[in-house]
């Protein structure tokens, strides 16, 4: 089995966790009533979802990518949808600046210290989306 195979299958069998762990989390929510507990499993199950979703899209690109090639040489068709596309995710980074903003905002005007928690906890997930996205820019949807 090549390289390639074995990762494909290690994605299948991630995807199927993933996909496990959304409903048995959907199951579990709907049985707790405590706010925070119930808000971080809903928390869990979407990141799962979004998880199952992007190893998906992994295995759309491998599709279309031959074997010596990694994902950053994946092309997009057409000129005018490389820029839209790397337009659209410039801009997608300055909405998260704006929020990261507000939520910063939101942090010192609260002293519930569970309330803080978890809108840190959102920050910091603004600033790893920050750095894939700006990542993504600069070697995914170079322009030449």
């Amino acid at each position: 089995m090549s390289r390639r195979e074995e990762l494909v299958k290690l994605i299948n069998e991630q995807i199927k966790i993933e996909n496990d762990y959304v409903e048995r989390a959907a199951k579990l929510e709907k049985m707790i009533s405590n706010a925070a507990a119930k808000l971080l499993l809903r928390e869990t199950r979407l990141d799962s979802s979004k998880h199952a979703g992007i190893l998906n899209g992994i295995l759309e690109m491998l599709k279309g990518l031959p074997p010596e090639k990694s994902l950053w040489d994946y092309q997009i068709e057409s000129y005018t949808d490389k820029l839209a596309v790397k337009e659209s995710l410039k801009s997608h980074i300055q909405i998260e600046e704006e929020m990261l903003a507000h939520v910063r905002k939101e942090i010192r005007h609260t002293e519930d210290e569970g309330i803080k928690l978890l809108l840190k906890h959102i920050a910091e997930d603004e600033k790893k989306h920050h750095k894939i996205l700006t990542t993504v820019i600069k070697n995914f949807y170079k322009v030449e």
